[in-house]
């Protein structure tokens, strides 16, 4: 790591209503799609062919409209690769955007106990772990975004999940 680069490191926890199952939690944590559109800044993406390398992982190209950036720190539109990989209880998801911006997320479903989260009848939890690496001037703003919209995000998530959208 170089002098004028650094990393933020992020945890969020959002405990899933009662009556949703592991299966269904997954299948919808899988289904990129539906991953890739629950950023609420997101414009449109792209399936890009896969590297022979890793064929497990996806990647995608997907532009954002980013409105609450500084001036001149990036555009209004933002296009960035996603590399997103499925696991066992869940996906890593790896962003490579302009500036040597690299944020790697990982999203899982755990048992509430494992997570230390919920006091109801909450069985599972989504929980989300970020890694940011950037120049020191970008990663505090990138590390606001994340802050700012995450709650909605696994809002949406939930949303999908009790609406019934997701079936395993």
């Amino acid at each position: 790591m170089n002098f004028f680069s650094t990393t933020a490191n992020l945890h969020h926890t959002t405990p899933l209503p009662a009556g949703i199952t592991f299966a269904n939690a997954l299948s919808a944590l899988q289904n990129h799609d539906l991953l890739l559109r629950l950023d609420p800044e997101i414009s449109h993406y792209e399936i890009l062919p896969s590297d022979p390398a890793t064929p497990d992982t996806k990647r995608y190209k997907q532009t954002d409209h980013m409105h609450t950036l500084p001036k001149g720190l990036w555009d209004t539109t933002v296009t960035f690769e996603c590399l997103i990989t499925n696991k066992e209880d869940g996906v890593e998801w790896v962003i490579k955007a302009p500036l040597g911006l690299v944020q790697k997320t990982i999203w899982k479903i755990v048992k509430a106990a494992e997570a230390d989260v919920g006091e109801g009848k909450e069985e599972w939890v989504l929980v989300e772990d970020v890694e940011i690496n950037a120049s020191r001037l970008l990663v505090g703003t990138v590390r606001g975004k994340c802050e700012e919209n995450w709650r909605g995000i696994h809002g949406r998530f939930v949303g999908h999940l009790t609406a019934g959208e997701v079936k395993a």
